[in-house]
Order: structure tokens, then sequence, then C-alpha cells
């Protein structure tokens, strides 16, 4: 492994079993090709979301945030020309340690050089966040180069649209707003009304959650660029560079 930090060496005993990463294809729902990979944090059976609740229980978030990062960049020089890593990030690490002088600022400069190929997804509880914390973590990571993903939009509300006018690099639609959306209209509407937030913040739209032709179909149809799903390819350990599109 490239890169070593020596981040919380107090808190990594107790952080429980090591963790290992595994990468999901972003694709070109047009081409098929293989635009960047996001990085998901797996121990054992464990689901991410109960792997995330006990560290936020234990006091021990930030430093397993941490931990799961370093797994995940292993990977960065074996990423291709134009691909991208998208890693995500809690709130809680953004506002406490993505300061000058904290691990944040340390970790982000160690991996200048790979500034263009990495895209930070802040994950879902960043609509429960101060909104100020939030701008604040987004233009210090953005003074580096890096670039940002709101990760699972599933409304458009007063703090969506206040979020995407922080301009993301990426709109990620939740898979709950994607799977099905073919037959459900409700859904349609709230899509194409993200689709349209993000053309106005210039930024690119991800439909994550896409299992079957029929929607991949649609999401396409509606000017969605990108998708991430078991349609594409499931999440692996080692980087899946090529895949053909399966036939609709």
């Amino acid at each position: 492994m490239p890169f070593k930090f020596n981040f919380f060496k107090k808190q990594r005993e107790k952080l429980g079993a090591a963790i290992e990463s595994v990468y999901q294809p972003i694709v070109d729902v047009a081409t098929g090709d293989v635009i960047g990979y996001e990085a998901l944090a797996r121990r054992g059976k464990e689901m991410p979301a109960e792997m995330f609740r006990q560290s936020y229980e234990n006091g021990t978030v930030i430093p397993f945030d941490f931990h799961c990062l370093e797994g995940a960049i292993k990977i960065l020089p074996e990423l291709q020309e134009g691909q991208s890593l998208f890693l995500n990030i809690e709130p809680l690490t953004l506002e406490q340690a993505f300061l000058k002088g904290k691990e944040g600022d340390e970790f982000l400069k160690a991996l200048v050089n790979y500034s263009n190929k990495i895209v930070f997804e802040l994950t879902e509880g960043v609509k429960k966040s101060d909104f100020a914390f939030i701008q604040r973590g987004v233009e210090f990571i953005r003074a580096f180069g890096y670039r940002f993903a709101l990760d699972d939009i599933d409304d458009i509300s007063v703090k969506t649209a206040r979020l995407t006018s922080l301009r993301p690099d990426f709109l990620k639609i939740d898979l709950q707003l994607v799977q099905g959306i073919a037959a459900n209209y409700l859904n349609q509407q709230i899509v194409s009304e993200m689709v349209h937030l993000g053309r106005v913040n210039g930024s690119e739209m991800i439909a994550e959650g896409v299992e079957n032709p029929t929607d991949l179909r649609f999401i396409r149809n509606m000017g969605i660029r990108y998708g991430q799903g078991f349609f594409f390819a499931k999440p692996t350990k080692e980087l899946i560079f090529s895949l053909q599109l399966p036939k609709e």
C-alpha cells in the first residue's frame, strides 16, 4: 500500500475487526464506459449502516471513517485515465477533521497528486447538518482541487436545494427513487425536478440502484448521464475496468 497514515492510534483498538474495501463501478449509461468507482466498507457480514451506527454509539465515528478511507485509497494508482474514486465521508468527519492542521488537512495534502481523481461523497446525514459547517468543509476540500458529490438525494426540499447551491460536481439520486422508476409516476416527477436542479447548478447526475433494463432506458431518456447498480456490476474487491452493457 503506497499510502500510510497514523491517525487515531489510541482509538484503533476500539474499531473492531479489519475493514475491507470493495468497489462498485459508476458507468456512462450511454456507452458503458466505467468512469469511476464508489468505495464501500465491508466487515464480515455486517451491514455498513450498522458499522457506522456502532461507531457513533462508541464515539469512534471519525477514526472509523478514516480507517475506511485509508483502506479504500490503496487502488488509486490502478485507476485508468478519466476514472475517479468516490470516497464516502460522514458529516461529523467533514465538520471536525477537515480543518487546517487536523487529520483531514494531512489526508488531503498527502493525496494532492490524485486530487483530480478523488470525489468525496457527503453521506445522507449531511441533510441534517448545519449548512455553514458543510459549506466550510466543501470549500476546504475544493481548495486542494478535490471534487465532491451529494449522496442519497431523495427529495427536492428546501434543504436539498440549499445543499445543491454549493454546486456539487455530482448529485447521486437515491436508489429508492430509481428502482422501479419506469412505472412510478411520482418518482419520475421527483427525479425530473432533481435533474433540473442539477443542470441549474452544473452538477452531473448519477442514478443509484439501477437493476433492470427498463429503468436504465428510462433514466437515460431523462438525460441522466451516469448510473450505478447491480445491472452493471456488483461491488468487488478488484476493479472492473471494462464492461459491456447487458442487452436490453
